[in-house]
């Protein structure tokens, strides 16, 4: 009595069949993917740049004193211009000369309080006003600033943090 034996396997054609389904399904997917990178750059890039505008606006009420947020310069130096592209410093401003204060040597108030660095490359943030500040009653200053956030790839949304006179910090969309 013989027995005939099943073989259990793939072959070749059926590996190339999956492996070319592999490949549609890829080919679909990656530019879902690559958006999805991309925005989340871009919210989180906003969520950083309202997170820091709100604490900068906090510590001016809670220290009673003058808070700048401004284009970073250097690690502790503000910087020139409307391009934030190499990141931004929170810091105090006391004498209201538009630069971060010197911080004292006791180590008691450490200034900046915020350094940020540059953003991604794919991302550009200008600025209506350069510097920003808080008043230690919290309002912004006599005009509203807006800071803008876009995408330099095709599509992209851009979102735009707005300061009221008031001091109040809203963004859209």
């Amino acid at each position: 009595m013989s027995a005939k034996r099943l073989q259990a396997g793939v072959n070749a054609i059926e590996l190339m069949i999956v492996v070319v389904i592999a490949g549609i399904l890829a080919a679909v997917a990656t530019p879902s993917f690559f958006s999805l990178i991309n925005s989340t750059r871009l919210t989180s890039a906003m969520t950083q740049l309202t997170s820091d505008l709100n604490r900068a606006r906090s510590e001016a009420i809670k220290r009673n004193r003058r808070m700048l947020v401004c284009v970073r310069g250097t690690d502790t130096a503000c910087g020139t211009g409307i391009n934030w592209q190499n990141g931004w410093l929170v810091c105090y401003d006391e004498d209201q000369n538009g630069a971060c204060d010197t911080a004292p040597g006791d180590g008691s108030n450490p200034n900046p309080i915020t350094v940020r660095p540059a953003i991604n490359a794919r991302l550009t943030l200008t600025s209506s006003a350069a510097p920003i500040y808080f008043s230690p009653n919290g309002t912004q200053g006599t005009a509203a600033a807006t800071l803008t956030l876009n995408g330099t790839w095709p599509g992209a949304t851009a979102i735009t943090a707005n300061i009221a006179a008031t001091g109040n910090i809203s963004k859209t969309p």
